[in-house]
């Protein structure tokens, strides 16, 4: 079942200088369950096309179909420094008046899981930056959305720690079985977490090919990066991103 699809998304925006094409006639989609990585050139467009799946952006031309609810977690964690950690990750249900106890309990199962309900008192600024952002991912994951859309969510960390915390992610969302989005300039990233990687050109940004992700011996993103496999998915995906 696909929960995301795009159908010949295009996006101009229009300046005093003029018009400027940033998508060109974007097709793919996500299924249920899965994760799909998007890797592009700086400044091809990866970011606004979350935007315009997300609904801040409206597409100049296409369709874009999103089956139920979507949930977007930023590059930053954007946790709110006066509230708990409980209460930065209840923000959602507080906006949508959803007083329903059951996500609440999924949420401090996962809090549980992931070895984080010790902390659920303490505010933002008393956190690592890897437990920040699974923080945030909880956060995100408890209005049970339908698709995530991940844009850049460990670039801020450091590389120890976005290895780590992309292991931990990983498993949360294969756990929840939520179909996701992942936008990275990380090729190591995408081949790691996704299922599929979707190669975007430079600007105006066209779809270059999709890759499958098949490394039926690795089960974690870290394990995926001692593959065998992963160079070769490597040598591929950075030579199309190359390609002139």
């Amino acid at each position: 079942m696909k929960t995301l699809e795009l159908i010949n998304v295009n996006k101009t925006f229009y300046t005093e200088l003029g018009a400027l094409d940033v998508l060109d006639n974007i097709s793919f989609d996500v299924n249920e369950g899965e994760i799909v990585a998007i890797v592009g050139p700086s400044g091809s467009g990866k970011s606004t096309l979350l935007n315009i799946i997300s609904k801040l952006l409206k597409p100049t031309s296409g369709e874009v179909i999103v089956e139920g609810d979507i949930g977007y977690m930023f590059q930053h964690d954007h946790l709110f420094n006066w509230r708990t950690v409980w209460k930065n990750i209840l923000i959602g249900l507080e906006i949508k008046k959803d007083k329903d106890e059951k996500k609440r309990e999924r949420v401090k199962e996962l809090l549980t899981k992931y070895e984080l309900i010790d902390f659920i008192n303490n505010y933002p600024q008393e956190l690592s930056g890897g437990m920040r952002q699974r923080i945030a991912l909880i956060r995100t994951l408890a209005t049970s959305p339908n698709i995530l859309l991940l844009d850049e969510p460990f670039s801020a960390l450091d590389y120890q720690t976005r290895i780590n915390v992309s292991n931990d992610i990983y498993q949360i969302i294969k756990d929840q079985k939520v179909s996701t989005l992942l936008v990275t300039h990380d090729i190591s990233e995408a081949i790691g977490m996704a299922d599929r990687v979707i190669v975007l050109s430079h600007r105006p940004a066209k779809l270059k090919k999709i890759i499958e992700i098949k490394i039926d011996s690795a089960t974690t993103p870290l394990e995926k990066r001692k593959s065998q496999e992963f160079a070769q998915y490597f040598d591929v995906i950075w030579g199309l991103l190359n390609e002139q």
